[in-house]
């Protein structure tokens, strides 16, 4: 998200920008100079690519772990690419190019050549180097400083190779035409030319010392030729043919350093032996074949006692020198290994291939130790440089790119392998020579990384080091601890320099200001602590506080006058460094992680919880863009040296990005790869890190280390390897690795407490303290960071500490115990503050509230009380509140509702100020209630069971959201929230933890915790830590963090996914789902899940891939719907003095005033569904205040306009309304910005989301605005336009694959789904069932006398017999014996289906253009049924009866107007009698009532819209018939149209139509009754229906009447066909039998052609026509009657949508708060004609018989034929049904079902085993089988009514077996009480049977109740 251009916003923030300075003056002076002119477009990447392009690069991205060279142009290749021999100077380029020499250390530029350098080797001392260039001159170069020695010379060929001797005293080349140059390096004379060796190109060379002083030389050439010369005599001593390569075409050389040895080998693919090993000397040789004969590189070890070889098949060979032995192989390589490469000493080997990976072995053993990643194409060379003590290593691939690795990754990785479980940070020094370690017991380690050694290690601290940091000049070392020390040592021997008293809580992190003057760090409690390295006194010398949130990280600028510290609550504050005023305070919305200033300090770089990354301007305090893509919280975040790129990490990914665009540039992607399920195959913009180790990822490079050693220990444990890391290198926080390693174990923290067992446990604000109460009355304060106890205090002493709670700024803690007492302990001082009476029995639970004052408690008398929290005051007591208990309780954020579970089984909702029971949710528990807890934001009470379900109730909406049926094998003993109400946890008996999705339901996680039955549970504020207590006393501490990272990230799972084939990653993910059972639910930080991935992006293959992969799941719930990641908008007012105004910073400029810490922010608001709350509170400053302040939310909603005044202008106004001068003081209900802001009504989420996306789909809003649906899966497939993902998501939803809550995303995305998929939501709808809830027994006689009340709408779901008992009033006993009915309960599964307004479920529907069969779903029939009964059947009532008075008043107007004398004016009218005064009186009640008409349908026309409205053909006809009444009672009034007399006469004619048009209308209203309503449908349908028959009609009458005026043209006494209307009228008697032949006869010019004429007519019409309209009907009608109730159903839908669109507002506010969940009675009836029953196998016989006959039929007419076609005939029985068309978007046509006994397709015919019969025999067989079955069929009538009797009886005597049960069972109980009891029969308990008992059910329960089984009454 961006606030206007960013590229002009970087442009105008950071003008003045400046690359750093390199060695090279001259060049940094261009450079230089090239900024400045581009000082005004910083962040356009047109003109910086211009910069580019004109000069010359002089910096590599040098990181940690290696150096990345300028990418060369793509047109010109490297041809050099070589490092010196000390690895200090690494050369790239030449030829075509210039040859660039950078230091490997810097990264800087050193010198550039220009000479079109075809070779660069350096001299084995370091001191010089040599080059050869395209015009075959040889140069050498000083070292330092690069500068040109001399030139050796200047042959006449191309020169093909070039080497120095090893005592660096004599320059050797070759040329292309076989000859051998050589100089002397010191002089450059001794100029001698070796001819006549080879035949060809030279291709390699060496010159050795011999022992007695003389030197050897021995090239290799491409003529297979091995020479070796005198070098000071010029004569070839040895000349060698290598006849085992004579037949290849390349060869490659190497020849050995320590001796003189060569090895050759061949690069082609060849059938003979292709590594041959010579020894020139001696004239030993050996050869063999290997590498399957294509090798890629070889080369010598260590005295060349070993050949290391790679070829095309991605193996590395070592091999014995001498015997050419393979040693042993080494794998790992994915394709072609392309080079290889052994180290100075022999220990390592390196090699390179085709998978674009660089690897690193032991030479010993073979054992890889490292892999590393950077490359994007195949790399083709790696070597290392020839040092013992610095060995880099350089790489090149395909494409030209060059890196130079550091070796002192091998360090960092041996270090976190050695000390894994103890290590907490490191740090290293700028140059990498020194690296610094804490640990986790308080030690301090310093090592040196060149010679790997320990230097020192002290004991520092008494606790976990947190953070340490090298100073600019590495001569200080700084630490920080969990002991709240700093420690200031000296690097050279450790001793400490200086010990600071940071905080009583623990010092998180510490860092040296860049002048190394000041140390800043950061303490648990939120303060900023700042030391000078210079001061004597332990104190800091300021101590830095923000107001508002706590302060978790700090950085300073890079002028070391400011810091910048990151709050809790999203804020950003900028302190001065020398004074502690602020500067400046930036608003945020989520917890900071991390920051990272850029070198120039103008722009601050802020991470966020979110995965969010904010960009601000420091000067300006203006936000400039927001990077959102980390799927989980951002642990670092740093700009490059050039501030041209940011990288963002978090748990699982790596993004860089380009700040001139905002676009990512590359994504890193680390997946935990125990079981090898993916690679690690990178591309352009995509790179995949998957391991099962540790990772070390250099950002500046983009270079990633993956260590092969495995950990020993399997279980390993390690604070330091479970996050993600990072190791800051030097001062300034640019360079750095991340470090993110899968060795941890995330098995949970596990504290073996000596107590009894854990009663409760409730985690601080800050993540890190957890309070917890045990079974011996012990309070125990334990720190989750660091796995330590705090404090253990006896808080109650004679009994168990039943309950704790932490307030939420970690001061205190407060409990109950079964002593009575509730105390509020200080547990800092171990003492109490508060004590809390009222209580004399034991308190089994108590709760404290996260934003007010209150605490409340209950007690096992079932008392319940409220205190103010600060003053003990009593303010809500309830002595019977539960009449056996009070168990469980729970206070809302605000502390003005407390929830309450008693042990009765009662759970209540208490108004604390009113004391009032505001509901009972009894009826909404289906078992017992144990547990219940508030959500932070107040919208929700989740409620724990004795089923172990956990039920979930909206506050707000009033209603049961949502049910986790089986959250729990057992019972589910509690549950927790996170704080910003997305996550659930709940724990169990049988000893498992679980996390849920807020919002849906949705399994998150569950994970046995293996230390027995739990207790409680509790889960941090920011999801960080979920924490159990046990029975056995047992803690357990998880890591949610932790555990994430071990499962693949939902995008790049997606992307995987997507990647490759379908088959391969279905088995892929089914793997994944067996390991990881919920998997497909696991959400980022934004809540996007791989479901939402998938479907959001529109990718119907990968969701086909995860709904193939679910059916391996067992009851898979996916969560349509999650919680919106809730976002905190703070408000910071900046409040200065008058004093402050007068005073001026010192470090500031002139002008500039000093504002002092006067800092108010006020509450977060939590964004979230149904979130009305406050969010984080305020606390005061003053120390001697020892409570919060009771602070109010004032927000500003995003995107909004506030008033145009400054904050600070109201802050004043504020205080001296006051009174409090300039103290901070909290905003109230006062306030100006209260009023407007806060106590406005919030709006549901799922209301909003609804219409944002009927929005987004008509295109009337923009994308930005569909933040609200981001969450919704079936809004973002309609969103992306995927009719696949759509028809997916809705099957998964029919299949019963998702969780209970996310009907609700169901629900709200109907109406877009019926607007652009009609045909899908049909088909949805169909298959879409009830919810079946169980069965009831209920009194005949209530359900006849509450017939309309067996369907009703309620807030639950679960309890139905206490839902339906006060409904039909069950609860009334009456006497004597009652029939029953046993009926059974089902519920719509769409939540608020039955809403009204525009965006319900029914009004979409009928404006959409979905098929009329969808109203016959069992969902829509259920909602209109409901609705006709509520509300529409008595509304309409009214309305027809108004309606049929107004007909009949207008029949009576036309029938007075009939006989009225319309000759009189209006008042002789009037004067004329009593029927014209009633006359005129009627005719103003018709136009009052025509108009009232008028102004309804104009409130249908503005409420539905104008085209809506006009679609209907009812609306028109309603519009014209009110218009034309209105219009003739004008002119019968005024006297204008009436006279018939006159030809002013249309008053009549009008009236007729009127009256047509009034009674037409009356069949609107007849279409909503049951009666007539599908008799007016039948008939429309029909009327439609023979509209063809019409127009053939109408064109018969047409042209036989034109006939007949033309034949009676010439007479002029036949009126008949006078004209052509009279003959069409005349036409028209004649089909009812009116005509008369006399005048065709007598008169007709042609009698004899008129009367054939007219006959043919009567023919066509009377007998043709009719007869067809006569079938039609009969077709038609049967058509019809199919139709015909989801046709009526329709109607009356209509009907109702028309009754809601004419409701008023305070009507439809009314309905709105119609309870969610529709429920429906209907009575159960025995399937007879099911699949098993004797009916059911009897029709599917009938069927097949009729299938036969037609075939035969069939066959039949073929054998009339010629027995043709018969094959044709028999392959179209044989296919079957083909399934019908698809029938909508995104479904087929299902394949034909295969019959597997037989393995044959439906319908398919067995064929004769009479193969060899013929084609007639066979016809003749197949008819005489027709005969028989002919037979039978006969009988099949009497046959089908024996079986129906026989069925009857059968159910009669199961019914007289269910009596005789529940008689036996009365007499049963009669026995066991020996007392006469009279029993009722709405009294006795019902059969606890599901479903009807079968035939040995009612048998074994027979023989129970007469004791035939053994047991006795």
């Amino acid at each position: 998200m961006f606030k206007g251009s960013l590229s002009e916003n970087i442009q105008s923030s950071l003008s003045g920008l400046r690359f750093a300075s390199t060695k090279d003056n001259s060049v940094a002076a261009d450079k230089g100079k090239a900024i400045d002119a581009a000082d005004t477009f910083f962040g356009m990447p047109e003109l910086q690519e211009q910069i580019q392009v004109a000069h010359v690069p002089t910096q590599c991205a040098a990181g940690c772990l290696a150096l990345r060279v300028p990418d060369p142009p793509t047109s010109a290749p490297p041809a050099v690419v070589n490092i010196s021999k000390d690895g200090k100077i690494a050369a790239v380029g030449g030829k075509d190019v210039e040859l660039f020499l950078w230091s490997t250390e810097t990264g800087e530029l050193l010198s550039t050549l220009r000479g079109h350098e075809t070779s660069w080797t350096s001299s084995n001392d370091n001191s010089f180097f040599v080059t050869t260039q395209e015009d075959s001159k040889v140069v050498v170069y000083d070292a330092d400083p690069i500068q040109m020695r001399q030139l050796l010379g200047h042959p006449d060929e191309t020169l093909t190779c070039c080497s120095v001797s090893l005592d660096d005293l004599f320059v050797v080349v070759g040329g292309a035409d076989g000859s051998i140059y050589s100089w002397d390096t010191e002089t450059g004379s001794d100029y001698r030319q070796y001819d006549c060796g080879h035949d060809g190109p030279v291709s390699t060379a060496m010159c050795y010392p011999m022992p007695d002083g003389s030197h050897v030389i021995i090239s290799c050439g491409k003529d297979h030729k091995i020479v070796v010369w005198d070098l000071e005599t010029i004569k070839q001593l040895y000349t060698i043919e290598v006849t085992e390569l004579g037949h290849a075409k390349n060869v490659g050389y190497h020849i050995s350093r320590d001796h003189i040895q060569v090895l050759v080998w061949c690069m082609d693919s060849v059938p003979f032996p292709n590594l041959v090993f010579i020894d020139p000397l001696s004239g030993n040789r050996n050869s063999v074949y290997c590498h399957d004969g294509l090798i890629r590189s070889a080369m010598f070890t260590k005295n060349a006692t070993k050949i290391v070889s790679c070829g095309s098949e991605g193996k590395i060979i070592v091999w014995n020198a001498e015997t050419l032995e393979i040693e042993m192989e080494l794998l790992g390589h994915e394709g072609s290994v392309l080079s290889v490469s052994v180290n100075e000493e022999g220990s390592r080997i390196i090699s390179c291939g085709e998978d674009a990976t660089v690897r690193v072995w032991n030479a010993e053993d073979g054992s890889p130790l490292r892999l590393m990643m950077a490359h994007k194409d195949p790399v083709k060379f790696c070597s290392y440089a020839k040092s013992a003590t610095d060995t880099k290593i350089i790489t090149c691939d395909v494409a030209g790119r060059v890196h130079v690795w550091s070796t002192v990754v091998e360090v960092l990785n041996s270090l976190l392998r050695r000390f894994a479980d103890d290590l907490s940070c490191v740090t290293t020094t700028s140059d990498s020579m020194l690296l610094a370690a804490g640990c986790s017991n308080g030690r301090v380690m310093l090592w040196d990384t060149v010679e790997r050694e320990n230097i020192w290690e002290y004991a520092h601290h008494t606790g976990r080091v947190e953070a340490i940091a090298f100073n600019t000049l590495r001569s200080l070392l700084v630490t920080c601890g969990a002991d709240g020390r700093v420690v200031l040592s000296y690097v050279n021997d450790g001793k400490q320099a200086m010990v600071f008293d940071g905080s009583q809580e623990p010092v998180m992190n510490i860092c040296f200001s860049p002048d190394d003057e000041r140390i800043a760090g950061t303490s648990m409690d939120g303060k900023v602590v700042v030391f000078e390295t210079e001061s004597t006194e332990p104190a800091p010398v300021l101590t830095l506080e923000t107001g508002a949130g706590r302060a978790v990280s700090c950085v300073w600028s890079p002028n070391s006058k400011t810091i910048i510290g990151g709050c809790n609550d999203g804020s950003l504050i900028v302190w001065s460094a020398s004074t502690g005023s602020v500067f400046s305070a930036l608003n945020g919305e989520a917890t900071v992680t991390c920051l990272s200033v850029d070198l120039v300090g103008k722009v601050v770089a802020a991470g966020n919880v979110l995965g969010r990354t904010i960009l601000y301007v420091l000067e300006t305090s203006e936000m400039l863009c927001e990077l959102r893509s980390n799927p989980y919280p951002v642990r670092e975040v740093v700009f490059n040296q050039e501030t041209t790129r940011l990288t963002t990490m978090c748990t699982s990914q790596a993004i860089t990005w380009d700040l001139a665009t905002g676009y990512k540039l590359r994504v890193f992607d680390f997946v935990v790869d125990k079981n090898r399920l993916f690679k690690s195959v990178p591309d352009s913009q995509h790179a995949t890190f998957c391991h099962w180790g540790t990772i070390l990822f250099d950002h500046e490079s983009e270079t990633a280390v993956f260590d092969m050693v495995p950990m020993d220990d399997p279980l390993l444990r390690s604070h330091y390897l479970s996050e993600t890391r990072s190791i800051v290198s030097g001062n300034t926080g640019v360079k750095r690795i991340m470090v993110w390693s899968a060795a941890d174990n995330p098995v949970p923290d596990k504290l073996h407490t000596t107590h009894d067992a854990i009663t409760s446990c409730h985690f601080s604000a800050d993540d890190r303290l957890l309070a917890m109460g045990t079974q011996d009355g012990s309070l125990i304060v334990y720190d989750t960071m660091h796995n330590d106890v705090l404090e253990v205090i006896q808080a109650h002493l004679s009994g168990p500490c039943k309950c704790v709670r932490m307030s939420h700024d970690a001061k205190y803690v407060l409990t109950s115990g079964v002593d009575g007492s509730v105390l509020l302990w200080d547990w800092r001082e171990r003492e109490t503050v508060q004590q809390y009476y009222c209580h004399l029995a034991s308190v089994g639970c108590c709760d404290m509230a996260l934003h007010g004052r209150r605490v409340a408690s209950g007690d096992s008398e079932g008392m319940l009380c409220v205190f103010e929290r600060e003053t003990a005051d009593l303010v809500l007591s309830m002595k019977e509140a539960h009449p056996m208990g009070v168990i469980s309780l729970s206070l809302s954020a605000d502390g003005s509702t407390v929830a309450s579970v008693g042990s009765e089984g009662k759970v209540s909702m208490w108004h604390v100020d009113m004391g009032v029971e505001l509901m009972t949710l009894e009826t909404a528990v289906l078992s017992k209630p144990l547990y219940c807890a508030f959500s932070p934001d107040d919208s929700k009470l989740a409620i724990t069971e004795t089923s172990g379900a956990v039920m979930v109730w909206n506050v707000v909406a009033g209603c049961q959201w949502y049910l986790i049926p089986h959250a729990h094998t057992g019972t589910t003993v509690a549950c927790s929230w996170s704080f910003n109400s997305r996550h659930l946890v709940s724990a169990g008996l049988d000893g498992d933890m679980a996390m849920w999705d807020a919002e849906s339901g949705a399994p998150l996680l569950k994970m046995p915790v293996k230390s027995g039955a739990l207790t409680t549970c509790s889960i941090s504020p920011n999801s960080m830590y979920v924490a159990t207590g046990s029975i056995s006393g047992t803690l357990a501490v998880h890591n949610v963090h932790s555990i994430m990272k071990h499962l693949p990230e939902p995008s790049f799972l997606y992307s995987w996914l997507d990647y490759y084939e379908y088959k391969k990653m279905v088995l892929l993910l089914k793997k994944l789902f067996k390991a990881w059972p919920y998997l497909y639910n696991i959400q980022d930080a934004q809540g996007w899940s791989l479901v939402s991935n998938a479907i959001g992006n529109g990718n119907a293959k990968v969701t086909s891939i995860l709904m193939e992969a679910l059916e391996t799941v067992e009851q898979p719930a996916i969560g349509l719907i999650c919680a919106i990641p809730s976002s905190q908008i703070s408000r910071i007012v900046l409040e200065r003095s008058e004093e402050d105004a007068l005073g001026i910073a010192d470090n500031a400029g002139p002008g500039i005033p000093r504002i002092l810490q006067q800092i108010k922010a006020a509450e977060g608001w939590v964004r979230s569904q149904g979130s009305v709350g406050p969010g984080i509170p305020t606390y005061r400053n003053d120390s001697d205040e020892a409570f919060e302040e009771d602070d109010h939310a004032l927000w500003t909603a995003k995107g909004k306009k506030g008033p145009k005044r400054s904050a600070a202008s109201v802050a004043a106004k504020r205080m001296k309304r006051r009174g409090q001068g300039n103290k901070v003081v909290p905003f109230d209900e006062t306030d100006e910005f209260y009023d407007e802001n806060v106590a406005g009504r919030a709006k549901s989420f799922n209301v909003q989301a609804k219409k944002a996306t009927v929005e987004l789909l008509m295109e009337k809003r923009k994308l930005n605005f569909t933040e609200l649906t981001l969450n919704n899966v079936l809004a973002m497939a309609l969103n992306s336009k995927s009719s696949k993902c759509v028809q997916m998501v809705l099957d998964a939803t029919t299949m019963h694959k998702v969780s209970w809550g996310s009907f609700h995303a169901i629900t709200d995305m109907m109406p877009s789904l019926a607007v652009r998929y009609p045909f899908m939501c049909y088909r949805f709808l169909a298959d879409l069932d009830l919810m079946p809830l169980g069965d009831l027994e209920v009194p005949v006689a209530v359900m006849m006398a509450q017939d309309a009340s067996v369907i009703r709408t309620a807030p639950i779901f679960t309890n139905i017999k206490n839902l339906w008992k006060s409904h039909l009033q069950l609860h009334q006993v009456r006497h004597g014996p009652q029939p029953y009915a046993h009926v059974k309960a089902n519920m719509v599964r769409l939540p608020y289906a039955c809403s009204i307004g525009p965006d319900s479920l029914l009004h979409s529907l009928v404006e959409s253009d979905v098929p009329v069969q969808a109203f016959g779903s069992p969902t829509i029939q259920a909602v209109v049924r409901h609705k006709w009964r509520l509300y529409a059947r008595t509304r309409l009532v009214i309305r027809a009866s108004i309606y049929l008075f107004y007909a009949l008043a207008n029949t009576v107007f036309a029938i007075l107007y009939s006989k009225e004398d319309h000759t009189l004016t209006l008042p002789e009218y009037w004067e004329s009698g009593a029927m014209g005064r009633f006359h005129i009186i009627l005719t103003g009640y018709l136009i009052l009532q025509a108009l009232w008409y008028l102004w309804v349908e104009m409130r249908q026309m503005w409420a539905i819209k104008f085209i809506s409205y006009f679609k209907s053909g009812w609306n028109i006809l309603d519009l014209v018939s009110i218009l034309m009444m209105i219009i003739i009672c004008i002119l019968h009034l005024v006297r204008v149209g009436t006279d018939p007399v006159k030809e002013d006469r249309a008053v009549a004619p009008m009236i007729a139509f009127e009256l047509l048009l009034n009674y037409f209308k009356v069949f609107f209203y007849a279409l909503a009754f049951e009666p007539t309503g599908p008799v007016v449908h039948a008939l429309f349908q029909l009327m439609f229906a023979v509209r063809n028959w019409a127009v053939l009609l109408f064109m018969n009458i047409v042209s036989f009447g034109a006939a007949l005026q033309v034949l009676s043209q010439v007479t002029r006494t036949d009126d008949q066909h006078e004209n052509f209307g009279r003959s069409i009228f005349t036409l028209w008697q004649s089909m009812f039998g009116q005509f008369s032949l006399d005048h065709m006869l007598t008169d007709g010019a042609w009698p004899e052609v008129s009367i054939v004429f007219f006959s043919g007519f009567l023919f066509i019409a009377n007998i043709v026509l009719l007869n067809m309209l006569i079938v039609m009907m009969r077709e038609i009608y049967v058509k019809v009657r199919e139709t015909e109730h989801d046709v009526f159903l329709r109607g009356r839908a209509e009907l109702i949508v028309e009754v809601e669109t004419l409701m008023s507002k305070s009507q439809r506010e009314r309905y709105s708060l119609m309870p969610p969940f529709l429920h429906l009675l209907s009575q159960v009836q025995r399937n007879f004609h099911s699949g098993d029953s004797v009916m059911g196998r009897l029709g599917r016989l009938e069927e097949s018989l009729a299938n036969t006959r037609d075939t035969l039929m069939l066959m039949m007419r073929n054998l009339a034929q010629g027995r043709k076609g018969h094959s044709d005939l028999m392959a179209h029985h044989y296919d079957g049904d083909d399934g019908g068309d698809d029938g909508g978007e995104g479904r087929g046509a299902m394949p034909p079902k295969t019959d597997s006994k037989q393995g044959r397709e439906p319908g398919e015919l067995r064929e004769p085993e009479q193969a060899f019969l013929s084609i007639e025999d066979q016809i003749d067989f197949m008819e005489l089988t027709a005969q028989r079955v002919k037979d039978s069929e006969s009988q099949l009538p009497a046959v089908l009514r024996q079986v129906d009797r026989l069925q009857r009886s059968v159910n009669n005597q199961e019914m007289r077996m269910e009596g005789m049960v529940i008689v036996l069972r009365d007499i049963e109980n009669l026995l066991r009480n020996q007392q006469p009891v009279v029993v009722h029969q709405e009294a006795r308990q019902p059969v606890k049977r599901s479903t009807v008992m079968t035939e040995a059910e009612l048998e074994q329960e027979v023989k129970r109740l007469l004791g035939r089984d053994g047991s006795k009454l």
